[in-house]
This record gives C-alpha cells, sequence and structure tokens, in this order.
C-alpha cells in the first residue's frame, strides 16, 4: 500500500514541477495584424489596395492567406454563435477582375458605409457559395455575398465588368444587404418601432373577404404594411411573413428603387410609408447613404 502511495505523490510532485516550468502565454504586442495592407510600387493591384486601406482603414483581400510568416489564414466560417463548415469560396485568377473589383468598392460601396458599418476587412472572389441540405442531399446555392466575423465576401467579381445598370444596382444591393442586416441583427432596438406597425399581422393567414378567427380579410400585403414578394400578391390565400423576412423583403426594394420611386410605387399604402420612414432612420442612424 506504501508503495502506491508514495507512486501517486511521486506523481502529483512531478505534476506541480511541470507546472512551475510552464510559462504563461503572452501575446507579443509587436505583433503585426494580419490583416495590415503593405504597399508594393511593382504591382498596381497592390498598390491600389494599399491607397484603400490608407485612405478608408478596410483592408481588401484576394487571397485566404494574411501572412506567410507567421502563416495566418482567412477562415470565412467563423461566426459569433456558429461555424459554417458548408461555405465555400474560389480564388479569382484574373488581375483584370480584382483591379475591376477594387474599383468598384471604393467607388460605389465604400462612400456609403460609415464608421460604424465599415467591415473588418473584404474578400473579393470569384464566386461564394453554400449548400442546402435536404432528404434528398445537397444542393449548391450560389451567393453574392457572405458576412463573416471579420470579412465581408464579395463574389462574381469577374461579372463587374460586363454588369449593365440595374445589374450593379441588384449587386450593390446584395452587398449593402450582407452589411446592413448584421448591424440591424446587434442593434434590434433599431427596429422596435418598425415591428410595431405591424405587429398585429406577421405569420397571419389572409384569405376570404371577412376577418374571422383564423384568417384576416383578403387584401394585398401592402394594406397589412408589407411588400409583396416580387411585388406580386398570390390570388386567393396566402401567410404573410414573418418579422425577419418583412426587413428582408423591405431590404430588397429600399436599396434599388430611390426614395420618388418608392413614394410612386407605394404611396397609396400609408402603412408602407410609415415603415419605409422608419427603417430608412433606422439605417440612417447605423451611419448608412443612400444613393441618390
Amino acid at each position: 500500500m506504501k508503495k502506491y502511495i508514495s507512486f501517486f505523490l511521486l506523481c502529483g510532485m512531478l505534476g506541480l514541477v511541470s507546472c512551475k516550468k510552464t510559462n504563461p502565454l503572452v501575446v507579443d504586442p509587436n505583433m503585426p495584424d494580419p490583416f495590415t495592407r503593405y504597399d508594393n510600387s511593382s504591382s498596381t493591384l497592390d498598390h491600389q489596395i494599399y491607397q484603400v486601406y490608407t485612405s478608408t482603414g478596410i483592408p481588401l483581400l484576394y487571397n485566404d492567406t494574411l501572412t506567410k510568416t507567421p502563416f495566418n489564414r482567412l477562415n470565412i466560417g467563423y461566426h459569433l454563435t456558429s461555424l459554417d463548415s458548408l461555405v465555400t469560396f474560389r480564388l479569382s485568377k484574373s488581375t483584370d477582375d480584382k483591379l475591376a473589383a477594387v474599383a468598384f468598392i471604393r467607388d460605389q460601396i465604400i462612400p456609403a458605409l460609415g464608421t460604424k458599418l465599415k467591415p473588418y476587412s473584404i474578400f473579393i472572389v470569384d464566386s461564394v457559395f453554400t449548400y442546402s441540405i435536404s432528404y434528398y442531399g445537397k444542393t449548391k446555392v450560389m451567393l453574392t455575398t457572405y458576412q463573416g466575423l471579420n470579412t465581408v465576401v464579395i463574389g462574381k467579381i469577374g461579372q463587374i465588368r460586363s454588369m449593365i445598370p440595374d445589374s450593379i444596382k441588384t449587386y450593390k444591393r446584395d452587398i449593402f444587404k450582407s452589411i446592413l442586416s448584421g448591424s440591424l441583427a446587434s442593434q434590434t432596438s433599431l427596429l422596435t418601432n418598425f415591428y410595431a406597425v405591424s405587429a398585429a399581422y406577421y405569420n397571419k393567414a389572409v384569405y376570404g373577404p371577412t376577418l374571422t378567427s383564423y384568417y384576416l380579410p383578403y387584401l394585398p400585403e401592402e394594406a397589412y404594411g408589407m411588400l409583396a414578394p416580387n411585388g406580386v400578391t398570390p390570388s386567393v390565400y396566402y401567410v404573410l411573413p414573418s418579422q425577419a423576412t418583412d426587413v428582408s423583403q423591405y431590404l430588397n426594394v429600399m436599396l434599388v428603387l430611390s426614395a420618388s420611386d418608392f413614394a410612386a410605387k407605394y404611396g397609396n399604402y400609408p402603412l408602407v410609408m410609415t415603415k419605409y420612414a422608419l427603417l430608412k432612420q433606422a439605417l440612417i442612424s447605423l451611419g448608412f447613404t443612400f444613393p441618390q
């Protein structure tokens, strides 16, 4: 018995000694930020990225290797609450496409973003996609943009140079929507008044000529303060959206139409115009500048 006791005491002493010899982890204050961009006068692309970085503080990335010594790699799947292991990207091989993306982001995206909205970094890629999982297997879902923890991924940069004006509008909308949705999600109080306008209608079924305990009277979504998807109200029966879908649908339209065009289309629906003003003010308070 004494032999076993001595053995355990010896193990305990060795453990204490080994703990004393282990130095605590210390963050080196001289370790450079891997997202820092440096000038490279021999590369037009790197030089333009450096100019954007020095003027805005936003690193534009076209490679997921941030630094080689020490090795740091960008992981776009990290989130505050989860890890999306399905999101995938393909790097662009075209310098011309990357130059077009840098100019587009510099001139048409960043100027609309105030200090609170500026992303930690922007990662430009040829494509970004994820997968929808169902009983039948995985289905590839192409994305325009993807919001990670420390970067906003912007895909389809190979299409920028050939985009027509309407395509540019929807491309910008998708990028802005990704950035704005994340900010709104972290500051839910900004949407309290917006939600209150249609609070009695969310997720309710619409059918028939009169109000019943099961259905709201059949009217266009706009009469209830919602925006019909693609501007088309289903005939006979439909279900009004949730709060999250409501905001998403408003962003889809508000980030494409001018204020005058929005009023021309929805001016006859008081609830819609009220919610438009409330959401617009919320976005402005975040530092977003609406295109003229």
